[in-house]
């Protein structure tokens, strides 16, 4: 179990760096993954786009150190049911964010949705009315990667609930 726990951990762990490393590439303006959308990230004009976005780095940050806090000495530090509970949530975000875009794309390509299950069209979504397969393959493979992440942090939730922490040492000196 314990085994189990430590492949899962450091999967995910490499899964999230790579994650956040394309955000880190698309924030800098890169532009591979999106297709050739012409403006694939939102703005942040808005106050309300800058609370999302502050709410999301903080998201970022703790799934970043969530998968090493379950198998490294420091995360003992931090009840046991706090940890598996955010890698629960953690997988629940995922796996929804990516169900609803397999939905929506879906409900596209094989019954002829103009709008599909976000109630966005292609253009509002992708910039354009008809997008390429480039574009929308893309987007399959961003959907598909937050479908492995919500399984990957599942995969460490189920693990870390199924081992148990370590017995506590006793300090005190049995002779007293």
């Amino acid at each position: 179990a314990v085994r189990q726990l430590r492949v899962a951990a450091y999967s995910t762990f490499a899964w999230v760096v790579v994650f956040d490393a394309f955000h880190v590439y698309w924030a800098l303006g890169g532009r591979f993954g999106f297709g050739d959308q012409a403006d694939p990230l939102p703005s942040g004009d808005t106050a309300a786009q800058r609370v999302f976005g502050g709410v999301v780095l903080a998201l970022f940050v703790l799934g970043t150190a969530l998968p090493l806090a379950l198998v490294q000495r420091w995360g003992r530090r931090i009840p046991r049911w706090v940890l598996v509970t955010m890698a629960w949530v953690a997988a629940g975000l995922l796996t929804v964010r990516a169900v609803a875009a397999f939905t929506d794309d879906a409900m596209r390509t094989w019954f002829g949705s103009a709008t599909g299950l976000s109630g966005l069209t292609y253009e509002q979504l992708l910039g354009t009315a008809s997008p390429s397969a480039y574009t929308l393959w893309s987007a399959r493979a961003i959907d598909m990667y937050f479908f492995i992440g919500g399984v990957l942090y599942a995969t460490i939730a189920w693990s870390a609930k199924r081992q148990r922490p370590p017995a506590k040492i006793s300090t005190a000196d049995p002779a007293r």
